[in-house]
């Protein structure tokens, strides 16, 4: 249509929310605002306004976590915003279970929620219609019942074609053992002793005291060179754990987060991503003289957002979903490395407790007990995994063919010597303890789906009522005497070596120091404050 000045009007270009996307992180890597917007076709207002809206942008998508965003144009919410985010969260759970989905099933538990979320609400005023159904659908790009997911695991009817696929996206890209990664989550009853501990050895069970399954997730990654492992991540539930007063927690072998269930959410794998495995694989690949590109494989559990979210802004650490049911065949951590991790923290657990009975009770050592215990006893068992069990949990996602990965059992069996040798329990009982947490579920109930989406599931910020324990500040000098304990007894013992003599009498030293400029500085102070008498 003409003009009155002649010229014809342009069409207005509306860009989908992942071009939005490319936008904005094209201009973060520095292009100019021609070239980007002469690249998508539009004005250069246009590309300011995409910018300014970039945080809401990636919010909307973030909170739609397996949504495929490359049509959708519009940030479009439904009226009722919490009923759609529980139905959604509900139905990316069942879906990366594998559970067949129905759009009638969908409407009956869109009733249930909304019944849930308000209870106040008039009987049969949400009817959960076949035009609410569509528009769900429509909102989160669900087509025929099926997630629009990764090119990689889509459609994709058995596992070898997979697995040939994967082989040929890491040719394709030129990738390395060092250059792939895998994450994956597990739960943890870290202060869950054998029953028969606690009871006593004679006792059925343990009178008036109640067994703790205080849990916690631990995140574990690591590359298919087995050269490269990322500290563990460890979620608790207390935001400010007693045992952490003066405790730099910089300093932890692992890094802690805290959520009020213990649980890994969305925001937490964001931050875990973005400010830890990208920056760390990033330094690790330097250090290697290797290209900065690398693929990590996750499964499909609900807290994981989309691959769209999870990729640094060139794409070139980016993340690939296995298929939905396949992580007991292909997920390397689940190859036997977190069985590993968890029977070699039971193990120290025992000894631990072992150490503690000389002149205690099992329910004075679990009382005693506290995250920070568990903190580094989980890192040592962590760091004590063979570089070769991390390298062979890759072969079934990797290899047509070849070795099976390592029996957890192997490495860890001594966990079932100690506990019949030292505390008289049969295997059966230790292996029955082993496995207690073996099927943790990171499942939401109603309840909590309702919870996390009206907010109410975040962080615990009070103490760890459990924890009685008010750590006090140690003096430089209190540090220098207990080094000197400690050399003395390993001076003692037959079996020391040279270096770690040598490694506590330079900490010894590093203690002194600080004793003594601290006594300087004290002295220098006293003078001021002589002067000012």
């Amino acid at each position: 249509m003409a003009t009155h000045s002649g010229k014809t009007k342009s069409k207005r270009k509306n860009l989908t929310l992942q071009d939005k996307i490319r936008v904005i992180e094209m201009r973060e890597k520095g292009y100019s605002l021609n070239r980007v917007a002469n690249e998508f076709s539009i004005g250069k207002s246009t590309v300011f306004d995409i910018v300014k809206q970039k945080h809401k942008l990636k919010d909307f998508i973030a909170e739609r976590q397996r949504e495929d965003c490359s049509s959708r144009k519009k940030m479009r919410k439904s009226d009722d915003n919490s009923l759609d985010k529980a139905v959604y969260l509900w139905f990316i759970q069942e879906r990366s279970k594998g559970t067949p989905i129905s759009g009638p099933l969908i409407m009956e538990k869109a009733r249930m929620l909304h019944k849930a979320i308000h209870p106040d609400a008039i009987e049969d005023v949400f009817k959960a219609s076949e035009g609410w159904l569509h528009r769900f659908k429509q909102r989160h790009g669900i087509r025929e019942l099926r997630l629009q997911g990764e090119s990689l695991s889509a459609d994709i009817p058995s596992i070898e074609p997979y697995k040939e696929k994967t082989r040929d996206y890491i040719e394709e890209h030129q990738l390395s053992l060092n250059q792939i990664f895998n994450a994956d989550e597990t739960g943890l009853y870290w202060r869950l002793l054998p029953e028969k501990t606690l009871a006593g050895g004679y006792e059925k069970t343990a009178k008036n005291f109640k067994k703790p399954k205080d849990r916690v997730t631990i995140l574990a990654a690591a590359n298919a060179s087995g050269d490269f492992r990322l500290p563990l991540l460890l979620i608790g539930k207390s935001k400010k754990p007693r045992c952490f007063k003066h405790v730099n927690v910089n300093n932890l072998p692992v890094l802690y987060a805290s959520q009020k269930k213990a649980w890994m959410d969305s925001s937490l794998f964001l931050s875990w991503f973005f400010d830890t495995f990208v920056p760390s694989v990033e330094a690790y690949l330097k250090s290697k003289g290797l290209s900065k590109k690398a693929v990590l494989f996750l499964d499909n559990a609900p807290t994981h957002p989309s691959s769209e979210i999870l990729k640094t802004p060139d794409g070139s650490i980016k993340c690939i979903f296995l298929p939905a049911n396949t992580t007991s065949v292909l997920q390397p951590m689940d190859q036997g490395v977190l069985e590993n991790l968890k029977r070699r923290y039971k193990r120290a657990l025992l000894e631990k407790l072992l150490l503690a009975l000389e002149d205690g009770t099992p329910q004075q050592f679990v009382k005693d007990l506290n995250i920070k215990d568990c903190i580094y006893m989980i890192a040592k068992a962590w760091n004590d995994i063979r570089e070769q069990s991390l390298a062979r949990s890759f072969n079934k996602l990797l290899l047509p063919s070849g070795p099976p990965p390592e029996d957890p059992t192997q490495d860890a069996q001594d966990v079932v010597d100690v506990g019949s040798a030292e505390l008289a329990l049969s295997a059966i009982e230790v292996e029955e303890w082993l496995n207690s947490d073996r099927n943790i579920t990171e499942e939401l109930t109603t309840e909590e789906i309702i919870e996390l989406v009206d907010g109410q599931s975040d962080v615990d910020t009070s103490d760890d009522e459990t924890e009685d324990l008010h750590p006090s500040i140690i003096t430089h000098k209190a540090a220098v005497d207990s080094f000197d304990v400690c050399i003395q007894y390993l001076e003692q013992q037959p079996d020391t070596s040279t270096v770690q003599l040598m490694l506590l009498n330079q900490l010894k030293s590093a203690a002194a120091t600080k004793s003594c400029n601290s006594a300087k500085q004290m002295h220098i102070t006293d003078f001021f404050t002589q002067n000012q008498n």
